[in-house]
């Protein structure tokens, strides 16, 4: 009897340690798991581009001008750090910049590394490109006057340029020895968008252009001038004929008149001045019995009448 006890409870022991060997098993496992998925989690990999930012160039300022440049690049950032990825995204909080030294670069065209300076800890970066090509010149200066540029596409049908004029007459010009022989002309150009419907008065920018417009890299001082442009339609003078009309008083034989302007200006479409010799004045004289100063309208179709109105001395003669 004694024995079946015994075999029983050693039996219930063996099944009681294998339940509790299952659980500390499937316990284990899952500890495993999470501790993997953790694992992934933090070595996930963040990215993100920044496009066209600038490049620092090292050279000696004083004595070199450089051109023949783009003065940006792409720059790819990769890191495990979603926040210090971000900080560095962000041009406020960002930590490094670009830079390409050509302290060590000899006059003509040389092609020298963009490095990534200063980058965060943690932050891995890629440059695109990852090489600059620029032109080392000898710094010249020269002064050179502003010539004043509008199209005539910016012109309305009839329009005419009356006047171009800008604050300023002179640019000094800042350039490569060679850039600087090429320089026909400095501009300072009108906006495209501009169409000249009215007077124009604004800052417009200027540019250094060789013989065939190509514009050079150059330095100017100053960068803008304040332009003025007046324009106008086709103008041209002529006579002023007088017209008694109105209703006679009768006791007058006849009334006599005085123009205070001979001629007047009138502008419109050339189309419509062409065909104009000269502008009537309609003087009524209704109700006028003694000499009298009136206005008298001018106008006529199509064009507009400077002064728009004249004075007219009546004077009537009695039967």
């Amino acid at each position: 009897m004694k024995n079946k006890d015994f075999l029983s409870s050693k039996i219930i022991y063996i099944l009681i340690s294998v339940f509790f060997a299952v659980i500390l098993f499937f316990n284990a496992n899952a500890v495993l798991l999470k501790n993997s998925s953790e694992r992934t989690n933090t070595s996930e990999t963040h990215s993100t581009t920044i496009y066209d930012m600038p490049i620092d160039l090292k050279y000696d300022n004083d004595r070199y001008f450089v051109s023949g440049y783009d003065g940006t690049a792409n720059v790819y950032l990769t890191s495990y750090n979603q926040v210090r990825l971000t900080a560095e995204k962000t041009p406020d909080t960002r930590s490094f910049h670009l830079v390409a030294d050509l302290s060590k670069a000899k006059e003509g065209t040389v092609e020298v590394p963009i490095r990534v300076v200063e980058l965060a800890t943690g932050v891995n970066a890629q440059v695109d490109p990852g090489n600059i090509s620029v032109t080392i010149e000898k710094k010249a200066s020269k002064t050179f006057d502003i010539t004043p540029v509008v199209s005539e596409k910016q012109l309305p049908l009839g329009y005419k340029l009356t006047s171009i004029s800008t604050d300023k007459k002179t640019v000094t010009v800042t350039s490569g020895a060679s850039i600087i022989t090429q320089i026909a002309r400095v501009e300072a150009v009108l906006p495209s968008d501009v169409i000249l419907d009215n007077n124009f008065s604004g800052k417009v920018f200027l540019r250094a252009v060789d013989s065939s417009g190509k514009v050079l890299p150059t330095k100017l001082s100053p960068t803008s001038v304040k332009m003025q442009v007046e324009v106008g339609l086709p103008n041209k003078n002529v006579p002023v004929v007088g017209q008694i009309t109105g209703k006679k008083d009768s006791s007058i034989k006849d009334y006599a008149f005085k123009l205070a302007k001979d001629n007047v200006n009138i502008a419109g479409e050339q189309k419509y001045i062409d065909n104009i010799s000269n502008i009537t004045a309609n003087i009524d004289v209704t109700d006028i019995t003694k000499e009298t100063v009136i206005k008298v309208p001018l106008s006529i179709d199509n064009v507009t009448t400077t002064p728009n109105q004249i004075e007219v001395t009546v004077t009537p003669t009695k039967k």
